[in-house]
């Protein structure tokens, strides 16, 4: 049965059984306690992308490689995402792009350099609204397809893969990435290297549970970035890991 059905199926039963106890007498709070319970495991649901609820994602690699993939949001940003290439070339690391389609349209020069140092790039939704959670299916297809335009125009093939911005997945999503046929990249490592004022916290964090076929989120779009992954890289090949693209991380092609 579809996830979807599943979730509306849910919605159904919780406003039923809510119905039932008011019928027999029972206090309001009580009645609304299925109602409430079944907001917090939406909230879940949609939030935990590790759960492949809605949509199925790839979280890690193959556990045998010893190799991981670093994987960056939310650019291209014209202060960071050049200093961030640099530090990449310096150690020879490829990584993987997701990217945002405004962004790449105000910047495309900076999508192009990506791609021609060796990085895999991916979509990342147009917008990335703090709303964006709420589209519908049409919506989300404008989303997908707008970026998808900016990054044909960069090396003239589609994005295959797809990462959902803030990680947030929702039956209309659903809808969306099976019609689009995308594959979406979640991670086993999200660092909320946004969230952290302190380099050396996130990069610690990382280490601390580094294993090989990680995926690991990060974010080229702030300025802890560059201060981290300089201290962070040295670390990880101490390890005796090495970096790879998402795509040779799961074998998989990363464009239509």
């Amino acid at each position: 049965m579809a996830k979807s059905l599943i979730f509306y199926m849910l919605i159904f039963d919780a406003v039923f059984f809510s119905g039932l106890l008011l019928y027999f007498g029972m206090e309001w709070y009580w009645a609304i306690l299925p109602v409430f319970a079944l907001l917090g495991f939406i909230v879940l649901a949609c939030s935990k992308i590790q759960w492949n609820f809605f949509v199925k994602a790839i979280h890690s690699g193959n556990h045998s490689t010893q190799k991981i993939a670093l994987t960056f949001d939310d650019g291209p940003h014209p202060n960071f995402t050049p200093k961030v290439l640099d530090i990449l070339k310096k150690h020879n690391v490829k990584a993987s792009f997701f990217l945002i389609g405004k962004n790449i349209k105000q910047y495309p020069h900076l999508a192009e350099r990506i791609v021609d140092e060796g990085h895999t790039i991916g979509n990342h939704s147009f917008t990335h609204s703090q709303t964006i959670d709420f589209n519908s299916k049409n919506a989300w297809l404008k989303e997908l397809n707008e970026t998808d335009l900016e990054i044909v125009k960069i090396i003239g093939k589609k994005p295959k893969f797809f990462r959902p911005p803030y990680g947030v997945t929702t039956p209309h999503l659903a809808g969306a990435l099976k019609k689009s046929g995308k594959t979406t990249i979640g991670w086993s490592q999200r660092t909320f290297d946004t969230m952290s004022i302190n380099p050396l916290k996130i990069k610690e964090k990382i280490l601390k549970n580094l294993k090989s076929g990680d995926i690991i989120l990060l974010h080229d779009s702030h300025e802890n970035i560059v201060p981290m992954l300089e201290q962070l890289l040295p670390e990880i090949e101490r390890k005796n890991l090495s970096f790879a693209t998402v795509n040779e991380l799961i074998n998989e092609e990363p464009y239509f």
